[in-house]
């Protein structure tokens, strides 16, 4: 880990440009609901989260199928993980909606080593973490949809639902989302187009939404906590015209204003929608009256 320190030090200290949008976003967001010197600590967590992220993305590539499961069975717990076995129960497959928050790199493996059957979408920098990830994936009930080498992403994911199994998606993809010109919503101040992805995943495979994330605690402890459909919807009871796409996307946003530091999107922050809503607007669209399928890049 202090090796990663180190190197990210030295990054954001060339890469200035970057450390500021991120600084700038963190100000946008907050400002008025933190004090200045509570943003401060905001942003000096945040990049210790950003680094903290990058470690687990190299353990979780490099490490061997028996470490990983050993690590995760002694530093995970779980919180509501019955949701995704009622989703199951139904045999419909189960989509499981997270975001770049926290451990995510590790929800595939957490779940596959408790013999969930996960199918995740991935993209490959070389050959040998392709051929290193498919071999650990063989070890555990987990099924890999390569990116660049499935002909038609969409069926593969649709063919995976129709087996029962659980695909894993971010509902915060931004550099990947696919804008409606109808259906907008509030999300960190900003007022947005929604992706549609999610709803057409939805409408057209007829699956069960589980919500997921994994909160990263003190001493590289975490928690995984899942969150049922119907849960999510009770939160949202007074906003019956809230598309599936919108709702997990507000579900992912109480976690940012609440854990900041555990999210990796700020840097896109700025090119999310357009500008910030009227405080007028802000007050209705905040009331709890889509995605291209998540990548995960391996690199």
């Amino acid at each position: 880990m202090l090796y990663i320190i180190i190197l990210g030090k030295l990054y954001f200290f060339f890469n200035r440009k970057e450390r500021t949008k991120i600084e700038g976003a963190i100000e946008t967001v907050f400002e008025g609901r933190k004090s200045k010197p509570e943003i401060k600590s905001i942003k000096k967590e945040v990049f210790r989260g950003i680094l903290f992220h990058y470690y687990e993305k190299l353990f979780n590539a490099f490490s061997s199928a028996e470490e990983l499961e050993a690590f995760l069975r002694i530093n995970m717990k779980s919180e509501g993980i019955t949701a995704i076995e009622e989703a199951l129960s139904i045999g419909k497959g189960v989509l499981l909606i997270t975001g770049h928050f926290g451990g995510v790199e590790f929800t595939p493996g957490y779940l596959a080593a408790k013999n969930y059957p996960v199918t995740i979408i991935v993209r490959f920098s070389s050959d040998y973490l392709r051929n290193i990830s498919i071999k650990k994936a063989g070890k555990f009930s987990a099924k890999i949809i390569d990116a660049d080498n499935t002909p038609n992403i969409m069926k593969a994911i649709y063919d995976s639902l129709k087996k029962n199994r659980i695909v894993i998606t971010h509902c915060d993809e931004i550099d990947e989302w696919r804008p409606s010109h109808h259906n907008k919503i509030l999300f960190l101040g900003k007022k947005i187009n929604l992706d549609r992805t999610i709803n057409i995943l939805l409408k057209r495979g007829d699956t069960s939404i589980v919500f997921c994330v994994i909160r990263r605690n003190s001493n590289q402890r975490y928690k995984f906590i899942a969150t049922s459909w119907e849960e999510m919807a009770k939160q949202f009871n007074g906003s019956v015209n809230m598309s599936a796409g919108a709702v997990v996307l507000k579900f992912l946003e109480q976690y940012i204003y609440k854990y900041p530091e555990e999210w990796y999107q700020w840097k896109n922050y700025p090119d999310i929608g357009t500008s910030p809503v009227p405080s007028t607007e802000v007050e209705i669209l905040k009331s709890p009256s889509l995605v291209k399928p998540a990548f995960s890049r391996i690199s």
